[in-house]
């Protein structure tokens, strides 16, 4: 089994788009269609595109919260399906406001508290968010 290649660059891993087409059983137009709805920019080095993991992971722990819209992902059967399409509980594409709550501090408290870490990590992070809340209400 051929695994994914990864690189770190201290701010995270850039993973093989082969990643995801191994996760989800899906071909590489897939894959490359799944980072485009979720506005995921691919990074081509050399002959291979890759994608920034922890940004993948904050969307899709967004998306799969309790109390959050479902998510058509491109080549699946409930996308055709039009009763979904229509009802409005479902996105096919990401929104501002899902990707800004992606990159909040707060989600990344959340997902650290998740995966049971160090408890002072997430009092800086809320704490982080609580001063970026005030001084923007200041403007």
């Amino acid at each position: 089994m051929d695994l994914p290649k990864t690189y770190d660059f201290g701010a995270g891993d850039l993973v093989e788009v082969s990643y995801l087409e191994t996760t989800f059983n899906i071909t590489h137009n897939i894959a490359m269609r799944y980072l485009r709805a979720l506005r995921i920019q691919p990074m081509y080095i050399g002959k291979e595109v890759f994608f920034s993991l922890p940004t993948f992971k904050k969307i899709m722990y967004v998306l799969s919260k309790p109390g959050s819209p479902g998510f058509l992902f491109p080549g699946s059967p409930a996308k055709t399906n039009t009763a979904l399409r229509n009802s409005g509980d479902f996105l096919i594409e990401i929104t501002d406001d899902l990707l800004a709550l992606a990159a909040s501090p707060t989600i990344m408290a959340e997902m650290v508290a998740s995966e049971g870490r160090d408890p002072s990590m997430i009092k800086k992070l809320v704490a982080h968010s609580n001063a970026i809340s005030r001084k923007d209400s200041k403007k």
